[in-house]
């Protein structure tokens, strides 16, 4: 009974694995097709007397720029050691994308930031949960100690009260500047 099932399902099953990758062959070709073709309109758009008659494809000017601002925040942001090599592979992703872009390849250009978009969406997430949570462990400390701060400013005066209140204005401002790792060798020398 098994052998009856698997022979009337093997032409099902080889038209299957047959076809399955000739799809995968054909988007390829495709690609390479379009490249091909735009690389040849963009060497003819470059020659004075026929660059007239040939039209480009329209460049992705605002998906473009989308991602563009989300890589110059990635390259912008403190990134950890954690993220740093997914950093380096949007960055160079984006060098390319670039590069495309200046050459006037939009159409490859535009598949190119289709596949950067999600990849650098993610690693902006991922950095700003990231950061997030430093500010958020950061300001906790810094509400703990204010809270003894104000316990013994209460019974200072002077200049050691000036210097708890400096002292606390400095914590705030290394939040601020999200500089946590001064802030965290600040926290342990607290003057009280």
């Amino acid at each position: 009974m098994d052998k009856k099932f698997l022979i009337k399902r093997l032409p099902l099953v080889l038209v299957l694995v047959l076809l399955l990758p000739s799809c995968a062959l054909k988007e390829r070709f495709q690609e390479f097709k379009d490249d091909n073709l735009e690389r040849a309109k963009v060497f003819l758009a470059r020659l004075p007397l026929v660059k007239r008659y040939v039209s480009l494809y329209p460049p992705p000017k605002e998906f473009y720029q989308e991602v563009k601002g989300m890589v110059e925040w990635i390259k912008g942001a403190k990134v950890p050691d954690l993220y740093k090599e997914e950093q380096k592979a949007v960055l160079k992703h984006w060098e390319e994308i670039e590069n495309l872009y200046k050459s006037k390849y939009y159409r490859r250009c535009e598949r190119e930031l289709k596949k950067l978009k999600p990849k650098a969406e993610t690693l902006k997430n991922k950095l700003e949960t990231y950061r997030e949570t430093l500010k958020r462990e950061a300001m906790q400390k810094y509400q703990a100690l204010e809270q003894k701060a104000k316990e013994v400013l209460k019974t200072k005066k002077g200049e050691d009260r000036l210097k708890i209140e400096l002292y606390l204005w400095k914590l705030r401002s290394l939040i601020t500047l999200e500089d946590y790792d001064s802030f965290n060798k600040e926290i342990e020398n607290a003057p009280f």
